[in-house]
């Protein structure tokens, strides 16, 4: 069996079922092969950019909890991969990226897109050891089958995240001979995860049994554990409150009653309170970066537990007085055997409102007017409460980085048994745009997705929106415009005495640039500038063209300060919030 026909086919047969990439000279032999091989089972998705691609097979990972595969050819496309494969990294997301070579007796003689380190040629095991778990190149055709299944295995085992495999194109068509013996059948034999003993979690189980306030503060690395749903029943079963970080919103159900809220930079103050107050944080999934902890202030060691595969970074930030090394579903079904035997019920947060800060106008801006008419009276505020009973229930949000995803964030409810995405280990600008195709891809026929993103985010990444038309996917961009890149105007506003540099653009009509990215009978296409307008513009796209992407570009004339923590004052106006059960259902 040739190279390229053995990795299409394990591929196909570990039921990974999309390749995401852009084609080239060195990585066609990969098309190729899917093109023969790949059976209904395996097919190319082809995005726009390379990053857009990496973005696509993170968001694939996240959401469906499997291992995201991309590819790209050498030299310029292998860079843009880097972006997407950064975020992975940072983020603990496991892919699998393949990228071709020029032939081996090419390199260091002149090759085109050489990355062969030879001479003054760019190196690219080095550059993507920065990024990745692993890298391996493949320079013997008898390596290639060890080198696929540990590039595979450490994208998986332990802390998740990125590896590159580097083929040459001669390669691809030299015999590799059949699969080993006992080669893994599918993804679930490739990691070895191990038991979790009930004497290494008794220490955070009977100080959990003798808290008058815990409170369980849940990250997104509990949905990338072998049993997230493990955490969620136990928090159940003790009655002990859960608040998320910005990037798990959707790991406990938002309208229990158990539910704090989000906490870090666009979190909720009273579920900070509440934490403040406890006299046990468990903190599990997460690394306690400053984006999450800052609002809490300094936590206390001997009030801090961490469950984490990899608890390195939570140790670094905050010494927590107890650590518990293990897998965040394994460590917490190790918990119910120990409640099952030992029940114990916490005192409930009675009492308990959830608190939002209270939407304001920023200070004006001297941009310069947008694709906007006298009429629009729209605020960011009321989009968001307008498109919360939007949101689909069992779909998947997806936010992009600026002043609208912490509006969402702080704002909006997530509805029931939906995904919330978000980008935070590198922030770049475009990623929801690109992992909403990846996150659609491979769901129930009625799952809908909706991507929340800013007019800058739209300027990065928005062709990938073109990704979405061909493969007609009914994916809903939402796209706040106010022709600036918001967040950085709010920085400099508050730090920077208002001196505005490099952050502000001409007019952006986000609508008429998304009509020439298919017909309408392929891309439903809207705007609006008043509430009555969004109102009427999601039920026309949900009434009759839900089946269809969108483009929902929401004009917006005055911006609002972001509910950002440190932006605000400690005496920031709040209102209580009552819970939302009453999302609209937005399937089939």
């Amino acid at each position: 069996m040739r190279l390229a026909d053995a990795l299409v086919t394990t591929l196909r047969d570990w039921d990974v079922r999309y390749v995401f990439g852009v084609s080239g000279a060195n990585i066609e032999h990969v098309h190729d092969a899917i093109h023969r091989l790949g059976d209904g089972r395996l097919r190319s998705v082809m995005a726009r950019r390379e990053d857009g691609a990496a973005f696509m097979a993170d968001g694939r990972a996240r959401v469906h909890r499997t291992l995201g595969v991309c590819c790209a050819t050498s030299g310029g496309g292998m860079v843009n991969l880097i972006a997407g494969l950064a975020e992975s990294y940072a983020e603990s997301v496991p892919v699998l990226a393949l990228i071709g070579q020029p032939p081996r007796q090419f390199e260091g003689r002149g090759a085109f897109q050489d990355s062969s380190g030879i001479g003054r040629t760019v190196h690219a095991v080095g550059m993507l050891r920065a990024t990745t778990k692993r890298v391996a190149r493949v320079d013997d055709p008898a390596d290639f089958w060890t080198e696929l299944r540990a590039a595979a295995v450490e994208a998986l085992t332990g802390r998740p995240g990125p590896v590159a495999l580097l083929v040459p194109r001669d390669l691809f068509d030299l015999p590799v001979g059949p699969r080993p013996a006992g080669w893994p059948a599918d993804l679930a034999a490739l990691p070895t995860p191990g038991e979790v003993t009930p004497h290494t979690v008794r220490p955070l189980f009977d100080a959990l049994r003798a808290a008058r306030r815990p409170a369980l503060l849940i990250g997104h690395g509990v949905r990338r554990s072998d049993a997230a749903a493990e955490v969620t029943s136990f928090a159940r079963r003790a009655g002990i409150p859960v608040a998320a970080t910005m990037a798990a919103r959707g790991e406990f159900p938002n309208d229990d009653p158990l539910f704090l809220g989000v906490t870090g930079a666009a979190g909720h103050p009273s579920a900070h309170a509440f934490l403040k107050d406890s006299d046990l944080v468990v903190a599990v999934g997460t690394g306690l970066g400053v984006m999450t902890r800052a609002p809490l202030g300094r936590l206390d060691p001997a009030r801090l537990a961490v469950v984490n595969i990899d608890p390195g970074e939570a140790e670094r930030a905050t010494a927590p007085g107890i650590v518990v090394a293990e897998d965040a579903g394994a460590a917490f079904r190790a918990l119910l055997g120990l409640l099952d035997a030992e029940p114990f019920t916490a005192p409930p947060p009675d009492g308990y409102e959830l608190r939002r800060y209270r939407p304001r106008l920023a200070a004006p801006t001297p941009a310069e007017p947008g694709p906007r008419t006298a009429r629009d009276t729209l605020r960011q505020s009321e989009a968001i409460r307008i498109i919360e009973g939007y949101l689909p229930r069992g779909g998947n949000i997806l936010l992009d980085a600026g002043n609208c995803a912490s509006a969402a964030i702080h704002l909006a409810q997530v509805p029931e048994g939906a995904s919330s995405t978000i980008a935070l280990g590198m922030g770049g600008m475009g990623y929801s745009i690109a992992a909403a195709v990846g996150a659609q891809l491979g769901s129930p026929a009625d799952t809908r997705t909706v991507v929340l993103c800013g007019d800058g985010a739209f300027l990065m990444n928005g062709f990938e929106v073109h990704t979405a038309v061909a493969e007609r996917l009914p994916i809903l961009y939402v796209v706040f415009n106010n022709n600036m890149h918001g967040m950085c105007v709010t920085r400099q506003q508050t730090f920077f005495d208002s001196r505005l540099e490099c952050v502000q653009y001409p007019p952006l009509d986000v609508a008429t640039v998304a009509y020439g990215l298919g017909g309408p009978d392929r891309l439903w296409v809207g705007t609006a500038g008043t509430p009555d307008e969004l109102r009427g513009r999601l039920a026309d796209y949900h009434d009759a063209h839900e089946h269809l992407p969108g483009v929902l570009e929401l004009r917006l004339p005055a911006e609002e300060v972001p509910p950002f923590a440190g932006f605000l004052p400690e005496d920031e106006p709040t209102y209580a919030v009552a819970r939302r059960a009453d999302c609209r259902v937005l399937t089939g």
